[in-house]
């Protein structure tokens, strides 16, 4: 592990010393802190990403819904639960929950 460096408040003088194993343990679970957060913060970017596509592909999906002019009971039953599912995915982004995309 580096090295500290620190100030001398009386003299001035910049003084180097070695890690105490406190330090050295803390260091290392703010390491693992850091990459914690990291790869939380890329997996809400996919996320958001994903959401994002899948609300460019249920605007096509309920256009086609729309233009049905005589859904049968399965299609009215489908669209339901593809709107239900779509609005799922926008709770999620307005809320900010991007842990997951279902």
């Amino acid at each position: 592990m580096a090295d500290v460096l620190e100030v001398d408040a009386t003299t001035g003088d910049v003084i180097e010393r070695a890690y105490t194993a406190e330090e050295a343990a803390q260091a290392v679970i703010d390491a693992e802190h850091a990459t914690q957060a990291a790869a939380a913060a890329a997996l809400r970017a996919a996320n958001t990403d994903t959401l994002h596509a899948q609300a460019n592909a249920a605007l096509a999906q309920n256009r086609a819904a729309i233009a049905a002019a005589s859904p049968t009971n399965a299609q009215v039953i489908a669209q339901v639960k593809n709107l239900s599912a779509q609005n799922n995915a926008l709770i999620r982004l307005v809320l900010g929950l991007l842990d997951a995309t279902d």
